[in-house]
């Protein structure tokens, strides 16, 4: 007999299976779309002011400097004693697993020090058959994290652990599991959510839900890439840090290659941006489009670097899934501007603001009439791009490495000694190389000029 969730599962994937024939349809998509962004946006309202109300009948505020206090309180309650390190020397306990973008969380963590890597994948398991959410993905996550604690154990005893840094959610990881490295070792423990805003709580997954919402309170920072989910996080009594995502300089640097491409849009074909890219079609914007569900396929890390690099114009959709005006936060806002190559131009998001000089640093449009016509401008102005482009990069190099961030986490911990060179944290110094300055821009005459189209 089938468990209540798993039965609910079951019926979910009967549903979307039934709806795939129908969305085939003449203007259907169209329809499940609206459908689609109607049910993101009424879940996150719901759930927004739910929050809200907790906050304000509970006098809930973020403030950084108390959410430090409290996990600084909650490890030495637990008679934890962090040994501060020096650059170089932070042992790094990593849940995450080698595939695809993750493998450039790895680089900056082996510059703060040992990394030991618990990567499921290697050890025969993946999160799709984890998100299936059937018994057998039950007995398999078992199996797999009955496997975490030892290794915790066997990398501690070769060197001591500083912290474990964990990439997951509900789904891979329990607060069972969570526990008894904290019980048995005491060493803190951080989780990385960089999409609270659409999978906060999900459906529940052997007794937990599959979001963030039930494990949040067992880590000692939950770091979340969404400023708005920092007071979920408090009403759940978790300890939240927001920090956005960063970039890997290894991978995404400049590269001595023709800018040739007008513009180019990286991410899958998914929610609203196929709609998008038709619509620039429609107004004679010269797009290429790269990912998952696109003719231009998946791209490694560095051919993304070789396309952002060969741009003129490097495009950004900051919405979430089906809709165009919830947004939040993306690797690829500096994973672009910190290649160097060509303007990053993507959705306006209050929280990206916080992070970089908009129309010094990057563009910003607020809809897709704004996008045309600043594609259009800048096309006809390719130096002006070039030196928005410049400054992005000295910017990233100075402030958004994930290098940043894990600093940021580590001297809130206590485990890495606080900066005394009185320069940025994780600065440029490993960059020897210079910026380049492409052999050759494309030329403006190719490029539709402003006005040339109707807005459709």
């Amino acid at each position: 007999m089938l468990e209540p969730s798993e039965e609910k599962n079951r019926n979910r994937t009967r549903l979307s299976q039934l709806a795939q024939p129908l969305r085939r349809l003449p203007g259907a998509e169209r329809g499940w779309g609206m459908f689609r962004r109607f049910q993101l946006h009424r879940q996150y309202a719901q759930r927004r002011e739910r929050y809200a109300r907790i906050c304000q009948r509970k006098s809930l505020v973020y403030r950084e400097q108390d959410v430090v206090a409290d996990v600084r309180r909650r490890l030495a309650s637990r008679g934890y004693t962090p040994a501060s390190r020096a650059m170089g020397q932070v042992h790094t306990f990593a849940f995450i697993p080698r595939k695809g973008w993750h493998v450039t969380l790895y680089p900056d963590l082996e510059e703060l020090g040992p990394v030991s890597a618990f990567d499921y994948n290697e050890l025969g398991y993946t999160w799709e058959e984890f998100w299936a959410q059937d018994t057998a993905a039950v007995r398999r996550r078992r199996e797999m994290l009955a496997q975490l604690l030892p290794a915790v154990r066997t990398a501690h005893g070769k060197r001591p652990i500083d912290w474990v840094f964990i990439y997951g959610s509900g789904v891979e990881i329990t607060t069972d599991a969570i526990r008894a490295i904290t019980d048995e070792l005491g060493v803190p423990v951080v989780n990385m959510c960089l999409d609270d805003k659409q999978s906060w709580e999900g459906p529940t997954f052997d007794g937990q839900r599959v979001g963030q919402v039930d494990i949040g309170p067992t880590f000692d920072i939950s770091w979340t890439s969404a400023r708005v989910a920092c007071e979920w996080y408090l009403c759940e009594g978790a300890r939240p840090i927001y920090l956005p995502e960063g970039f890997d300089q290894r991978s995404y640097s400049p590269l001595p290659v023709d800018q040739n491409i007008p513009v180019s849009f990286i991410g899958g074909a998914y929610g609203f941006r196929p709609a998008v890219i038709s619509y620039l079609r429609r107004n004679r914007v010269p797009v290429q489009v790269f990912g998952s569900g696109w003719d231009g396929g998946f791209l490694k890390s560095n051919e993304q670097a070789e396309i952002i690099n060969r741009s003129q114009i490097n495009l950004g959709m900051g919405g979430i899934g089906y809709s165009e005006e919830l947004t939040n936060v993306k690797g690829r806002d500096f994973e672009i501007p910190g290649s160097g190559g060509g303007l990053y131009l993507t959705s306006f998001n209050p929280d990206l603001a916080q992070h970089f000089h908009v129309g010094k640093e990057i563009v910003c449009y607020r809809n897709r009439a704004e996008m045309v016509e600043l594609i259009r401008y800048y096309l006809a102005r390719p130096e002006e791009a070039r030196e928005i482009a410049l400054r992005a990069r000295r910017r990233c190099l100075g402030e958004h490495r994930w290098l940043h961030r894990y600093q940021r986490i580590c001297r809130i911990l206590g485990v890495l000694l606080p900066a005394d060179d009185g320069l940025r944290e994780g600065n440029a110094r490993h960059d020897a190389k210079p910026p380049f300055t492409p052999s050759r821009v494309l030329d403006a005459s190719s490029a539709p000029a402003a006005g040339s189209e109707p807005l459709a």
